[in-house]
């Protein structure tokens, strides 16, 4: 709802808005204080208690409803139950809710508030309150009627919404990003490695191979002669980019992320894929030239601290959550 009022204009203010629209964040209604079991959640019809603040079934059906129409929008004619499932609706509805009382309640805990005056100059900014003169208060408080809303549940919901952003910004805007790791960062995506395979059967055999040739690379041996002994073949590829494995091989996947870690070489442990197993030997990597650092260095390096900043919200978020009493009722769900 916020979201589409912000876009603006006649499309939201003819009425076809009239379905509340609120992706993955939901309005909360919270009582606090009341501690309860499972039990009693079920009773009283709770979702969820995320340290007193308790998630009512009616505000949680209410979130889901909006986020199925927001999918309905999206994939039109190819949305079934298959695809609710497939992206887990039910728990990530749930989970949104669960954020937001997390993060509310952090900023009520640390005195972290939004003025009068940024709610106002917030609601200013809408398209949809505003026409040739600019916005005025009674055409905000029509195109609030139209779509059953008021004033006191649409500020509410925006007051929310600001406290999330600046709470957000606050974790956010404390992370950094060094000419070091961004140097570091470069040169682990763009650098060129060569690399020895044993392609190895996916399941117990494949482990079994490479026990065996793990034991006579311990005692010595190369990956090569090790492989040769069991009676598998290597192949050398390179050089390739250090994200781009060969296209021959079948689970890229796991293969980048065992080889990254790799120094010239060392060996991996067995790399697991669902269509083969692999041992990887790092034969030898080339740095991506300064000049090409230099020319890519201002967009990557603000790639990296978005990637960073996301990173360090989510485990922030992480500790926040299990800091914290949550007791779910999933037999609503």
């Amino acid at each position: 709802m916020l979201k589409r009022m912000r876009e603006g204009g006649a499309y939201f203010i003819k009425g076809v808005m009239l379905i509340v629209v609120l992706t993955f964040i939901a309005t909360i209604f919270v009582v606090w204080g009341v501690q309860s079991t499972p039990g009693d959640l079920v009773r009283r019809g709770i979702v969820a208690s995320v340290a007193g603040a308790e998630i009512s079934t009616e505000d949680y059906q209410r979130a889901l409803r909006d986020q199925i129409e927001t999918f309905r929008r999206i994939f039109k004619d190819k949305f079934d139950e298959k695809t609710l499932d497939a992206l887990n609706t039910k728990e990530q509805v749930l989970e949104q809710m669960i954020r937001r009382i997390l993060v509310l309640q952090y900023a009520d805990r640390h005195g972290i508030a939004v003025t009068p005056e940024e709610l106002r100059e917030e609601i200013q900014r809408f398209p949809a309150f505003g026409g040739k003169e600019g916005f005025t208060r009674q055409r905000y408080l029509q195109v609030l009627q139209v779509n059953r809303l008021t004033p006191e549940r649409f500020e509410a919901d925006l007051r929310r919404e600001l406290l999330e952003r600046k709470v957000d910004a606050l974790i956010r805007g404390a992370v950094r990003v060094s000419d070091e790791e961004v140097r570091e960062g470069f040169r682990q995506l763009n650098r060129r490695l060569t690399v020895e395979v044993a392609q190895l059967p996916a399941g117990d055999e494949g482990k079994k191979l490479a026990d065996k040739i793990t034991v006579a690379i311990g005692q010595g041996k190369s990956l090569a002669d090790a492989a040769k002994e069991a009676g598998v073949t290597t192949k050398t590829y390179g050089p390739f980019p250090a994200m781009s494995p060969p296209g021959e091989i079948q689970d890229p996947g796991p293969f980048r992320q065992a080889v990254s870690v790799l120094k010239p070489g060392e060996s991996s442990p067995l790399v697991v894929g669902q269509k083969a197993s692999y041992l990887v030997r790092l034969v030898k990597q080339e740095d991506p030239p300064q000049e090409e650092f230099d020319k890519d260095k201002a967009v990557f390096q603000d790639q990296m601290l978005l990637q960073k900043r996301a990173q360090v919200f989510a485990d922030w978020l992480h500790e926040l959550r299990a800091a914290t009493k949550i007791t779910v009722n999933r037999e609503i769900l």
